[in-house]
């Protein structure tokens, strides 16, 4: 299966520090079978997929190309995460625990990524580190966000997972 890694940033990214297909440990104990770059077409759709379709409806208007501004709705979205974590919670009983994609397994999607997807995220200004993260550790950055700040969208790769 394929999915986007998102470089998503709160200072613009310069595009010798981009993610790119080499950025990430590949292969054997990896996420990532193998990443690949994408065409500018492909670019374009893919920040609308993410505006649209991966981050909660609304909270974020793109502007430009690559620069997305904050409208807010992180309150309410955090409490519906919270939500998500007691039903799922609720669900895992002594009977259920070890099963392998049971209650517990569940419950661990929701905390790691509340928006359910298989793209990840990549927060950092430059190349060094050599990791994506779910959605759970992007949206924390998001619920610290101010109404009319600014996230910026650098590299976004293919992978295969």
């Amino acid at each position: 299966m394929h999915a986007k890694v998102y470089q998503i940033t709160k200072r613009r990214v310069d595009k010798e520090n981009y993610l790119n297909e080499n950025t990430l440990t590949q292969g054997d104990s990896s996420d990532y079978d193998y990443c690949s770059e994408i065409s500018e077409e492909e670019r374009a759709e893919s920040i609308d997929t993410l505006v649209n379709h991966i981050l909660p409806k609304g909270m974020f208007t793109l502007v430009g190309s690559d620069e997305l501004v904050f409208n807010g709705g992180n309150y309410e979205w955090i409490h519906k995460w919270v939500d998500a974590i007691h039903e799922k919670s609720d669900e895992v009983t002594a009977e259920n625990v070890t099963h392998w994609i049971g209650a517990a397994y569940q419950l661990q999607k929701v905390i790691n990524n509340p928006l359910g997807t298989d793209s990840h995220f990549y927060l950092s200004e430059s190349t060094t580190q050599t990791f994506a993260e779910p959605s759970a550790e992007l949206m924390r950055m998001v619920c610290k966000l101010r109404k009319g700040e600014r996230l910026y969208i650098g590299g976004i790769i293919d992978y295969h997972f």
